[in-house]
């Protein structure tokens, strides 16, 4: 017997229901921005009960520069931080729209004491935030985070935000898990869902809906299934409630696919970057669907070329409906040893420690300027052939180089590291 199939992160889910702040240990691996749950790729968060305690986790990387929230910032601009300013819940059916104590929520948050507003969240840090309480009503939520993102450009100024990709399902207690029967392709047999509503639920009516949103029954048991994943609307007189997610497999299939991926970081200023994917135990031809880190379809391509720097997902799909999933692709910033900007410059070496050699392709007076990561000028210069700079006593982090010349101007990232 399948139960419910709730697409959500395995890691996400907590034992512990204890009332307090959110533990900040989700792996994230080596990306620089990241969510868990991840609705790009179809996890959310798990399911409630109405009237029955419920806890979960938002998990967040905050990235380091602004470009990878909103492209239309320069890649290089970093974020000082990002405030929660509030949190609201917006039933998905009716638009009505409730703050998280209305339906009896409350959020915590976990800065680990970065600063004194617990929801003020750095650049470049993890942090989480729980959502618990006792839900008191039944829906699908659309979650809006309205945040304050701060940037410094020679001075701070702050950019209002909504994150509206997290779903939240509450139900009532209606039903036990139902029983599923999974279709054989080989034996010529269709799947099966046998529902058992729980004693003194007087159901109204039952709506059965494919992956597709089609409605395919109406009845309480739903017969005669391709394999593929279902969702029923239980209607009573108290409560509607949604229950998703109920996976008819076909069990005469072996899916074996499997998946590497090698990733191009992007160099700014001179190469996008890239991910290619080998795929093998493919059945018949694979499809490709690669998202962003906000859920955009962005290729549907076997490799995904001409990106700049940021999380990527992509979903294969074979002819027999076999799924694999790549997340948490990241394309990073290209940090190799030496970065030839476009206007004949050499920055080496990059990460660099003690000296940073500045060369320059040809004898054109170069202006020279350098910022740190809060926007705030280090140093200026001007460059005829080659410059080599003392940086032994500057302060571990990231730089911002920028050369200007009749050729044009080209800013780079500059890292120092001990």
């Amino acid at each position: 017997m399948n139960k419910f199939y709730y697409v959500l992160s395995a890691a996400l889910l907590l034992a512990s229901t204890a009332i307090g702040q959110c533990d900040i240990d989700y792996d994230f691996g080596d990306v620089g921005f990241g969510v868990s749950p991840d609705a790009a790729v179809g996890e959310t968060f798990i399911t409630g009960t109405v009237n029955e305690e419920y806890y979960d986790v938002l998990h967040i990387l905050i990235p380091s520069f602004a470009a990878d929230v909103d492209e239309t910032y320069p890649p290089t601009l970093p974020i000082d931080s990002i405030i929660l300013i509030t949190t609201t819940l917006r039933d998905t059916v009716t638009w009505i729209e409730y703050t998280p104590e209305e339906l009896g929520f409350e959020i915590f948050c976990n800065n680990n004491d970065d600063s004194f507003n617990e929801c003020s969240f750095l650049g470049g840090e993890q942090y989480c935030a729980s959502i618990q309480g006792t839900p008191n009503m039944a829906g699908v939520f659309q979650i809006n985070l309205n945040v304050e993102g701060w940037l410094t450009i020679f001075e701070p100024f702050s950019v209002p935000t909504t994150f509206s990709n997290f779903i939240l399902n509450i139900h009532c207690n209606l039903i036990e898990d139902p029983v599923v029967t999974d279709a054989n392709g080989d034996a010529g047999t269709l799947g099966s869902i046998d529902v058992t509503v729980l004693d003194g639920v007087d159901v109204i009516s039952f709506e059965w809906t494919d992956e597709n949103g089609m409605v395919v029954g109406t009845s309480e048991d739903l017969d005669n299934l391709s394999p593929g994943i279902y969702s029923v609307t239980v209607v009573t007189e108290a409560c509607t409630s949604y229950f998703e997610n109920i996976v008819i497999a076909d069990e005469s299939i072996d899916c074996n696919l499997e998946a590497s991926s090698e990733v191009t970081d992007e160099i700014p200023d001179v190469a996008l970057g890239s991910i290619d994917v080998t795929v093998t135990g493919v059945n018949g031809e694979a499809t490709f669907l690669w998202t962003n880190e906000d859920g955009v379809a962005v290729s549907t391509d076997e490799d995904l070329l001409n990106v700049t720097s940021g999380t990527y997902s992509v979903v294969i799909t074979d002819e027999d409906g076999c799924v694999l999933i790549l997340d948490d692709l990241f394309v990073g910033v290209n940090s190799i040893e030496d970065i030839q900007i476009d206007n004949g410059v050499t920055v080496s070496p990059n990460p660099a420690n003690d000296n940073v050699s500045i060369t320059l392709d040809s004898s054109m007076m170069t202006s020279l300027e350098i910022r740190d990561a809060q926007g705030r000028l280090v140093m200026t210069d001007n460059i005829l052939n080659s410059e080599t700079l003392d940086v032994s006593d500057w302060t571990q982090g990231v730089y911002f180089l920028t050369i200007s010349n009749d050729l044009g101007n080209n800013t780079s990232r500059l890292v120092i590291q001990r």
